[in-house]
């Protein structure tokens, strides 16, 4: 665990780093970006994950999770890395003819008003498509050799960096904004350049045209990746559905989809420690289940599941307690986008629901149940595609959040109960009830306290008095050994 919690620690840093950058970013596209922009990049990059799941086939999930059998020095590890390697770049080859072949269709979804600019810069869709697969490729062997920190660097702040200069650019008129999205294209050879040096570095990164693995196994690969990819598309969906189908049945189109992305920026800051703290356990998570040791498994989800169950109900907290004065900061960058402070209050709901049920999703994937999470996916994508499909041409952007926050809340409902009834493995505890009082008492005081009649005084003051009495009730009452160490580290280093 001693790896897992470094690394997660390391990670989150970085995370935060990272949202700070993606603040950043987001400020200067609604400040620079006319909403029809704007809308147009969250939509290529949506639409580019989405793609790039299928491109990647879940191989990235085989190198994540089957990885762990392969260690370095086995004979077969560098077949399987070949294995691993060679099917992405067939599916995405299809991937990017399929783009093509369908080009027509696609530019039909969208608005009138849209189609011009969704045609004008169509080829930039199978392009990115490519290069994101090669990222997350790379970024999954990182991963699996335990290098979560150096991987989220390329993409939370290098890559942010580079967007951040071209937006500027863009504003101080330098860039038409053709060029801006094409040179938006370009940036990402900078992570994947850093990703591949790292990857090559670590020596564990190897190739071979002699393919020695059983054919039974390589069944067994693609069966185990397929199934993965399935899942990957189908939760991804889940989350960025919303989104996706706001441009074509969103009354106003890609300017919704601006409006829509600012708003869950303020989502991504409780998303993003889920992500890392996740990818950073699956390969312990892995390496327990195929030693048959469930009561070691167990213990690592339980810890997790409390970890990640601080980081949520912290991170709503600060986020509710600040809501009005985001609304604020929106309001000051540029008009228009007034209805950020309810779409940031429903998208919540359905995302702590996500964040406190803990790590079913990845217990599952590194188990022989790994099926049933697509099979999940899969039902509620159909409840969320119609949730979103009504909601959305009834109510706009607020649609699509209820849409999301819903179908979030019955999946995890079910993962729950499933983990529970064959992994005898549930995220809730007596410490879960410990952090849900300590993150209550917190915000109550900080809330309730006289104001100062200095906005940004009593700002500070609020965030300051709940940051210090949640942290210090959860050390108090030892609810997380890895926090309280870390708490004990830094306490130690100052008193040197």
């Amino acid at each position: 665990m001693g790896v897992v919690v470094r690394q997660s620690v390391k990670s989150v840093i970085i995370t935060i780093v990272g949202i700070v950058l993606g603040g950043i970013v987001t400020v200067l596209s609604m400040r620079y970006f006319p909403k029809s922009e704007y809308g147009f990049t969250q939509t290529l990059i949506k639409v580019t994950v989405q793609a790039s799941l299928l491109g990647l086939f879940g191989f990235n999930y085989a190198v994540l999770i089957h990885g762990q059998r392969y260690p370095k020095g086995h004979p077969n590890r560098n077949a399987f890395m070949t294995i691993c390697a060679a099917f992405p770049v067939i599916f995405s080859l299809l991937i990017t003819v399929l783009f093509f072949a369908f080009k027509g269709k696609i530019l039909s979804f969208y608005n009138t008003g849209d189609q011009q600019m969704m045609s004008q810069f169509f080829a930039i869709f199978p392009l990115l498509t490519l290069l994101t697969v090669v990222v997350n490729w790379l970024s999954a062997f990182l991963q699996s050799i335990q290098k979560n920190a150096l991987q989220n660097l390329a993409q939370e702040v290098l890559f942010r960096i580079v967007y951040i200069g071209l937006i500027i650019c863009y504003g101080m008129k330098w860039l038409t904004f053709g060029q801006f999205i094409w040179l938006f294209l370009a940036a990402w050879s900078i992570p994947i350049c850093y990703l591949l040096f790292i990857a090559l570095s670590a020596g564990k990164l190897r190739f071979t045209i002699k393919i020695a693995l059983p054919k039974l196994e390589i069944k067994e690969l693609v069966r185990f990746s397929g199934y993965h990819m399935l899942t990957g598309v189908s939760t991804t969906l889940i989350l960025q559905l919303d989104a996706i189908l706001l441009a074509p049945l969103a009354a106003n189109g890609l300017a919704a989809v601006a409006v829509y992305s600012v708003a869950t920026l303020a989502i991504s800051m409780l998303r993003n420690p889920t992500r890392v703290i996740a990818t950073t356990a699956v390969p312990s998570f892995s390496i327990a289940y195929k030693e048959g040791n469930l009561r070691k498994l167990s213990h690592l989800f339980n810890r997790s599941c409390v970890n990640m169950q601080i980081i949520a109900l912290g991170m709503f907290a600060f986020i509710l307690l600040d809501i009005d004065f985001i609304q604020q900061v929106v309001a000051m960058v540029k008009d228009g986008y007034g209805s950020i402070k309810w779409l940031i209050i429903i998208l919540m709901f359905g995302q702590i629901a996500d964040m406190i049920s803990g790590f079913n999703h990845q217990i599952l994937s590194v188990s022989k149940y790994y099926r049933f999470n697509f099979w999940i996916s899969v039902g509620l994508l159909a409840l969320v595609f119609a949730l979103n499909y009504i909601l959305i041409q009834d109510f706009g952007i607020y649609g699509a959040a209820w849409a999301t926050s819903i179908g979030l809340i019955v999946f995890n409902i079910v993962k729950s109960w499933f983990v529970w009834k064959k992994l005898k493995m549930q995220p809730f505890s007596k410490k879960s009830l410990m952090v849900l009082l300590a993150g209550a008492i917190a915000f109550a005081v900080a809330w309730l306290i006289p104001q100062t009649g200095f906005q940004y005084l009593d700002l500070a003051i609020k965030n300051l008095l709940l940051g210090g009495i949640f942290l210090r009730l959860i050390l108090k009452w030892q609810v997380s050994d890895e926090i309280h160490g870390i708490v004990m580290s830094i306490k130690n280093k100052f008193a040197r």
